[in-house]
C-alpha cells in the first residue's frame, strides 16, 4: 500500500505539475481541514507566485501519511499536527517544525447516543485515522484522562474525519474525535458529544509547518520567501473574511452554509507571527514516552526551529 501511494503521488506529480525551476516547493497537507486556511488563501491569492515560488499543494489523509512523504523525499514540507514530528523526531527522523499555522484545540469527541459517558468506554470500539496520528494521541490522552486503560478498548484505524463520522453512523464504531463541521452534523443528528478536549488541552499547537534540517538549513531562502509570503496570507485571511470564506468552499468543500460559520471558529487561531503554542508539547513528550509509543524523550530545541519565527515573526 505505501509503493502504491508512493507511485500514485509521483504520477499526479509527474504528470500534473512538471517541474519548472528551483522556487519549486511540494507542500503536505495532513488534512483536508480549515486550520489550513491561510496555506489556500496564500495559493489562491497568487503570493507565493508574487515571491517567485512555484507552491504545489498536496493532500493526505492522516498526519503519518505525510511523514513518510517528507522523509521519502517525495515532498519538501509537511504541514501536520506536532504529534506526528514528535514520533518522527524520537525515532531519528532529521525533523524540526519551524512555524505555526494554527494554535487551536478543535477536537471532540462524539458517540452514540447510548454511549453516555466515558465511564462506560471499556470494551467501546473507538476511531481513529491512523496509528501513530494525533487522533490516535488524543484518543488515547482522553482515555487516560478519564482513568481508562487503552488496552481496554478497540482502537480502528478508519481514516478521515468523514470517513471515521460514515463508520459511528454506521454503527461500525462507538465513538470518534471529530473536529467542524462534522461536530455540528454529529449534533444534529442526535450524537452524543461525550468530551470537547479543550478541557484536557486549551493551548494546543494545532498545525504547524515542519520539514528535514538539511533542507532548511540548504534552503534557507527559499524558506524565507515562503514564509513572507505566507504571512501575506495570514494578513489577507485575518482582513478578509469573504475571500476566506471563498477558500474554504473551494479546498474543504464543506456544506457552503458551514463555511462562514467555520472562519469565524478558527480565525483568532492563526499567528501572524509563527508563534507555535509550545506549553503542552513537553507533556505530550512525556505521555508519549511513558506510554512506549517513543522510545526517549526529546527536547523542544530538538524539535522547534525558531530561527525563522525569529527573524520574520516580529516583521509581521
Amino acid at each position: 500500500m505505501r509503493r502504491f501511494a508512493k507511485l500514485a503521488l509521483f504520477l499526479i506529480l509527474v504528470l500534473f505539475y512538471p517541474v519548472t525551476g528551483h522556487g519549486r516547493i511540494i507542500i503536505g497537507l495532513s488534512s483536508v481541514n480549515i486550520a489550513f486556511l491561510p496555506v489556500y488563501v496564500t495559493q489562491e491569492k497568487g503570493f507565493f507566485k508574487d515571491e517567485g515560488l512555484e507552491v504545489l499543494l498536496v493532500m493526505f489523509n492522516a498526519g503519518s501519511t505525510n511523514l513518510q512523504a517528507l522523509m521519502g523525499g517525495d515532498i519538501q514540507m509537511m504541514g501536520s499536527a506536532f504529534v506526528e514530528t514528535v514520533g518522527g523526531r524520537a525515532a531519528g527522523f532529521d525533523i524540526k517544525n519551524f512555524w505555526g499555522i494554527c494554535n487551536l484545540m478543535p477536537f471532540e469527541l462524539y458517540s452514540h447516543p447510548n454511549f453516555k459517558s466515558m465511564k462506560e468506554a471499556k470494551g467501546k470500539r473507538f476511531a481513529i485515522s491512523r496509528f501513530g496520528s494525533l487522533t490516535d494521541f488524543l484518543t488515547r490522552a482522553t482515555l487516560q484522562h478519564f482513568g481508562v486503560d487503552p488496552k481496554e478498548i478497540t482502537i480502528l484505524q478508519i481514516g478521515s474525519t468523514p470517513a471515521r463520522f460514515a463508520a459511528l453512523s454506521a454503527g461500525a464504531v462507538d465513538a470518534s474525535i471529530v473536529w467542524f463541521p462534522v461536530t455540528e452534523v454529529a449534533k444534529a443528528q442526535g450524537f452524543r458529544k461525550l468530551f470537547d478536549l479543550k478541557e484536557i488541552f486549551p493551548d494546543w499547537p494545532y498545525e504547524t509547518f515542519a520539514a528535514r534540517e538539511p533542507w532548511l538549513a540548504k534552503e534557507k531562502a527559499q524558506v524565507t520567501k515562503f514564509l513572507r509570503a505566507y504571512q501575506r496570507g495570514v494578513r489577507h485571511t485575518l482582513e478578509n473574511k469573504e475571500d476566506a470564506v471563498r477558500a474554504i468552499r473551494k479546498y474543504v468543500k464543506m456544506d457552503p452554509a458551514y463555511a462562514p460559520v467555520g472562519y469565524d471558529q478558527y480565525r483568532s487561531s492563526f499567528p501572524l507571527n509563527g508563534k507555535i503554542a509550545e506549553k503542552p508539547i513537553p507533556v505530550v513528550i512525556e505521555q508519549e514516552f511513558e506510554n512506549g509509543r517513543i522510545k526517549r524523550k526529546i527536547s523542544l530545541d530538538e524539535l522547534i526551529d525558531r530561527s525563522f519565527i525569529t527573524t520574520l515573526g516580529g516583521k509581521s
